[in-house]
């Protein structure tokens, strides 16, 4: 049987659908993790205990010497904090097609500036801010830049930490609140490292969408582009993830950027997302990127609506090498994707207060419901910024028939309604 080693220190409760693609494959999954009750899971045929404290040295040579020890050949994760500890895995097991490079600066959104501009690229302008003295910076950066502007961190995501500035005040206290959710960021294996820790962006006033797929022997293939709910900020709350999507003749424009993207990178095999934004010229800007599938259901969504199974290919790929000759092989008959028959909505559960009871409750018999994965565990307080970021009870994915476009503003009333009916108490 094939083995596998899936680096997830945090989070892979929130990629069930990921997992059970490798089950689907034969696959054993060995799970190295710092989540301590792992090894209660019986997904995994082994758990690999990381330590916290361990840094990015250490932790490879851990992995890379526990991977040999049971007879493992690669390394794979869905967890973007571990790209590149799981890349820099699988170069030393001798994988020519692990990107190490590539996936720092998929966590590094200023690298992510310079490779866009580099390779003449649609990206929104930018200025880096370092730690020294981030307002100070910031307000000289402006000098560039028109209000309103984004500030954001550099290394998180799920739009933690972005905000819209309008003047002078709301630029100080973003640019400070980056600051002080830099001082959490050692568990990126980033501490130490004296590098910008927020960006001033132009703001891109038009409609955002997130793209996924997957990258086989270089060649970007296309799973689904997501419609997102749009906000004006001044933060920016991440919801009402539905397909098919709404504007279908917009993927070629979408596909052409991203595979620039990969050239650039130079990637090999991995999966793929991208948040894109237009502009007031109508034009889509790359907003950022990783090579990394999204995580949730989006992955369970993509795969019913267009039948793309992005999950099964890029482990195949990875599993095959960089032969060419085994191009074909790896994809043979599972690229096409088919005509949407289903429309999706992913809705985040978002309360404030503490939770009491979280669970879907009747919710899980409607004839909609696909899943619930609860975010917060009782006890746990959620807030709203500027209290907090945007902190989610849970996330419900649910289906229904598709037909036409219409249907996609029916799922999303379906998924609101469903939402409030869920079995959430927070006081």
């Amino acid at each position: 049987m094939t083995k596998l080693l899936l680096v997830m220190r945090n989070t892979y409760g929130w990629n069930g659908e990921h997992i059970e693609a490798l089950h689907r494959l034969g696959i054993d999954v060995h799970l190295a993790t710092q989540v301590a009750a792992a090894w209660l899971d019986g997904r995994f045929a082994s758990v690999v205990p990381i330590s916290p404290e361990a840094d990015l040295d250490t932790n490879v040579s851990y992995l890379v010497e526990q991977a040999r020890r049971l007879g493992i050949g690669a390394a794979l994760t869905f967890y973007e904090s571990d790209l590149v500890l799981t890349s820099l895995v699988n170069r030393e097991l001798g994988h020519e097609w692990a990107n190490p490079e590539a996936d720092e600066i998929s966590r590094d959104k200023r690298l992510q500036r310079e490779l866009l501009r580099k390779h003449g690229l649609p990206s929104p302008r930018s200025a880096p801010i370092t730690r020294a003295d981030p307002v100070a910076e910031g307000l000289a950066a402006m000098a560039g830049f028109r209000y309103p502007v984004i500030v954001k961190p550099t290394y998180l995501s799920a739009s933690i930490g972005v905000t819209l500035a309008s003047g002078e005040v709301d630029l100080a206290a973003a640019l400070a609140e980056v600051a002080s959710l830099a001082t959490s960021w050692e568990g990126y294996f980033l501490a130490g490292h004296e590098r910008p820790i927020a960006l001033i962006e132009e703001y891109l006033p038009g409609k955002e969408v997130t793209l996924d797929g997957v990258v086989l022997f270089g060649k970007f293939h296309l799973a689904g582009v997501i419609n997102k709910m749009q906000m004006g900020g001044p933060y920016f709350e991440e919801d009402y993830y539905t397909l098919p999507f709404r504007t279908p003749e917009e993927e070629p424009e979408l596909v052409e950027i991203t595979q620039g993207i990969v050239d650039a990178l130079g990637m090999d095999h991995c999966g793929f997302n991208a948040e894109f934004r237009r502009g007031t010229d109508g034009r889509y800007r790359v907003i950022e990127f990783s090579t990394r599938l999204s995580g949730g259901q989006n992955y369970l969504c993509l795969r019913e609506v267009y039948s793309l199974d992005p999950i099964r290919l890029l482990i195949k790929a990875t599993l095959a090498g960089t032969d060419p000759a085994l191009e074909e092989q790896v994809w043979a008959g599972e690229l096409r994707r088919s005509e949407p028959k289903m429309a999706t909505c992913i809705k985040y559960a978002y309360r404030t207060g503490t939770i009491m009871r979280n669970r879907a409750g009747d919710v899980a018999v409607s004839p909609y419901f696909r899943s619930y994965l609860t975010a917060a565990k009782p006890g746990a307080t959620l807030r709203k910024p500027p209290e907090g970021w945007y902190e989610f009870a849970g996330s419900l994915a649910i289906a229904a028939p598709y037909r036409g476009p219409e249907d996609i503003d029916r799922i999303e009333r379906i998924a609101e309604d469903l939402d409030a009916k869920l079995d959430i108490i927070a006081v």
